[in-house]
């Protein structure tokens, strides 16, 4: 089963550049998600009711151009299977007929009751139906993450009331607009992206007032992470989309 939402590309949805901006991007992917899951009777307040919430652990997007302000989108997401505690998702998404992204990603079932990550029970697993189409190499949901480098550049980031969702901690989305502060003033292919990988290692709770933001460069690449004294909560990469890709 196969999801599509076609909408336009809004004003506050854009940059200086009229540009999609990168949270908002992250934020289509996390919509569809969601109207997939409810499609299927199993939306978020079902899933909480039940006693279990889904947490996405690990996102990988490569994005060919970003869409422009009042374009219009087709986005498409499906279900790709689950095995043990793990579920993957992919993305595709559309101006017309040219690919603007793709995206792979892996959730894991969060047992509310135990307080821990659990086996996905057919009943959950089986309403979306498996789709067997990859849109990026297989494999590409496990690329490295460096939790423990060294930044040389390091923002500060307060959290903001409106940055918490039902569930009580920073929504994913957010990390991204904390990401596209740091890559844009670390200056990396003029805040251009072409590929975003992030791995959620822990939830940051309404206890965090501040976090550190920190990226360390190599070549055409940007590894991230976002850290305090007591935890590392999301790492990752960045590339740069290259000139011939920068409509």
């Amino acid at each position: 089963m196969k999801i599509e939402q076609t909408t336009l590309v809004d004003y506050d949805e854009v940059d200086t550049d009229f540009r999609m901006k990168l949270p908002v991007l992250f934020q289509r992917l996390q919509r569809a998600a969601v109207y997939h899951s409810e499609q299927v009777g199993l939306g978020s307040a079902a899933m909480v009711e039940a006693g279990a919430v889904w947490i996405l652990n690990r996102i990988r997007v490569d994005i060919c151009r970003m869409p422009l302000f009042r374009e219009e989108i087709t986005l498409r997401t499906w279900h790709k299977g689950s095995a043990g505690f793990r579920a993957g998702r992919d993305f595709l998404v559309f101006c017309g007929d040219e690919k603007l992204a793709a995206a792979t990603s892996r959730w894991l079932y969060y047992d509310l009751n135990r307080k821990r990550i659990a086996k996905i029970p057919r009943q959950v697993s089986e309403p979306y139906t498996v789709e067997a189409e990859e849109v990026l190499a297989t494999g590409s949901i496990d690329f490295e993450v460096d939790k423990a480098f060294v930044p040389e550049q390091t923002i500060t980031i307060t959290t903001r009331e409106g940055d918490y969702d039902p569930n009580g901690h920073v929504n994913n989305t957010v990390y991204l607009e904390y990401l596209d502060t740091l890559i844009k003033r670390s200056g990396i292919g003029d805040g251009r992206v072409g590929q975003v990988g992030i791995q959620y290692l822990k939830e940051i709770g309404r206890d965090v007032h501040t976090l550190q933001a920190g990226a360390a460069a190599a070549e055409n690449t940007v590894r991230f992470r976002f850290f305090d004294p007591t935890a590392v909560y999301a790492a990752g990469f960045v590339t740069a989309r290259l000139p011939a890709q920068t409509k």
